[in-house]
């Protein structure tokens, strides 16, 4: 069969421990290389992402700014995920109809609710502004319908929905 030690050297077992360190040092070393050259091309990816975020101008305009003056009030817990803390969150900043809702950016409501405490981060406002759009607009059988399905936890293409 297979023996270790064919040529019955005492030193053997010595020589075989020795070329498994080896071995070892010599991976240690190409791999630590191959870590130190990845690393520095993300480092430098993210300086140059870092250059280029630094150049764009990010400007958010405040939420004050956005709204104008509609007289009369929507009830914004018609749509999915708006209850009264958050109803009375996006009251306090002017928006009270579905049409204000609607033009609202979402990074914009969820600041809102960010900024207005912190039970609120759970919220999800993603879909508000688009369930507003179609609540302004009058089309609630397929405002509901999107919520039920919403409810199912299934994910529907709502984009033909928003389309006049």
């Amino acid at each position: 069969m297979f023996e270790l030690n064919p040529f019955h050297l005492e030193e053997a077992s010595l020589l075989h421990f020795l070329m498994l360190q080896g071995t070892a040092v010599l991976a240690y070393f190409i791999f630590r290389e191959r870590f130190n050259r990845r690393l520095t091309q993300l480092t430098d990816k993210v300086r140059i992402l870092q250059d280029t975020l630094d150049i764009e101008q990010i400007i958010e305009l405040e939420a004050e700014e956005v709204f104008a003056t509609v007289p009369g009030r929507d009830d914004l817990k018609e749509l999915a995920g708006v209850n009264p803390k958050a109803e009375a969150i996006l009251n306090s900043i002017g928006i009270f109809r579905f049409a204000q809702l609607a033009q609202t950016p979402v990074t914009t409501v969820r600041r809102v609710l960010a900024e207005h405490g912190p039970l609120l981060h759970t919220y999800d406002p993603t879909t508000w502004p688009n369930q507003a759009h179609l609540a302004s607009e009058g089309r609630w059988d397929e405002l509901r319908s999107w919520q039920e399905q919403m409810h199912k936890g299934q994910s529907i293409d709502v984009n033909h929905l928003l389309l006049p």
